[in-house]
């Protein structure tokens, strides 16, 4: 790919990725994937959660009984439908 062409997606490293997962898939006979996520109510209603590596935080503001430290889960549905 040639800098003039460089988009903010490289677009060969998708294909790839795509490729190979697709690959994979096909070895294991089946092309189900499982996410599995968890989170605890730490104290009202903020809770601390994870899937795989990455972990969250979310509360609910004051007037639906949290204390607002960090993002509602409707704030982290909408996000999430934004990309």
């Amino acid at each position: 790919m040639t800098d003039n062409n460089k988009g903010r997606v490289d677009l060969e490293k998708a294909r790839q990725a795509y490729e190979s997962g697709r690959e994979n898939r096909a070895r294991a006979g089946h092309g189900k994937v499982t996410l599995r996520a968890t989170a605890d109510l730490v104290e009202n209603a903020f809770l601390k959660g994870r899937i795989g590596k990455y972990h969250f935080e979310c509360d609910e503001p004051p007037v639906r009984g949290g204390d607002d430290r960090a993002a509602s889960p409707l704030e982290y549905f909408l996000i999430g439908t934004a990309f």
